[in-house]
């Protein structure tokens, strides 16, 4: 196995995330989206994440979220080499994804002169055509992938946190009701 756990998958992730945002073009969201649409597999699996962090998956994936919707059913194609025949029931969500219009040397891109003229995202224009209850519509899929990041952003790097602020809070929210007289 090239990577044994899911932080090293997590990190394979974040490496493809940064060339995406310095360079978008289909290569790297085919990558991007194969190792993003796995990564719901290893943190299920993964007893050295807290609960927290494997419950904040399944808020990604479900079936009505229409990140993971295209992330699920692109890997699923290109896997498949063209649409996998569903194994269970359809649910009351109708999202398909079509496919994907793409410009090379698209507008995708942002450049920040203070930052001596790097660019975010620069690259070609990747366009994912879907359908949502019979009707067509586009979903940037720069605007995909850094949704997409987020969510395990914060299962790899804040998801650990976040439950020790809160139990702190429900400590001090504790000792101040037993304080009070």
């Amino acid at each position: 196995m090239l990577h044994k756990t899911s932080q090293q998958r997590y990190e394979k992730l974040r490496v493809q995330f940064n060339r995406l945002m310095r360079h978008f073009d289909n290569e790297g969201l085919d990558d991007f989206i194969q190792t993003a649409n796995s990564l719901r597999d290893w943190v299920q699996r993964d007893r050295t994440l807290s609960q927290h962090q494997r419950d904040e998956i399944e808020r990604l994936a479900v079936d009505n979220s229409v990140d993971w919707q295209i992330c699920h059913q692109i890997a699923n194609y290109q896997k498949h080499g063209g649409p996998a025949s569903p194994r269970r029931k359809p649910s009351s969500l109708s999202f398909v994804v079509k496919g994907a219009q793409v410009k090379p040397g698209g507008s995708a891109g942002v450049a920040f002169p203070n930052l001596a003229m790097q660019s975010f995202g620069a690259g070609d224009e990747i366009m994912i055509e879907c359908e949502f209850d019979g009707n067509p519509i586009s979903v940037s899929a720069h605007a995909f992938v850094f949704r997409t990041f987020q969510y395990f952003y914060y299962i790899f790097e804040l998801g650990h946190i976040i439950p020790l602020i809160e139990r702190a809070k429900a400590r001090k929210n504790w000792t101040d009701i037993l304080m009070r007289d």
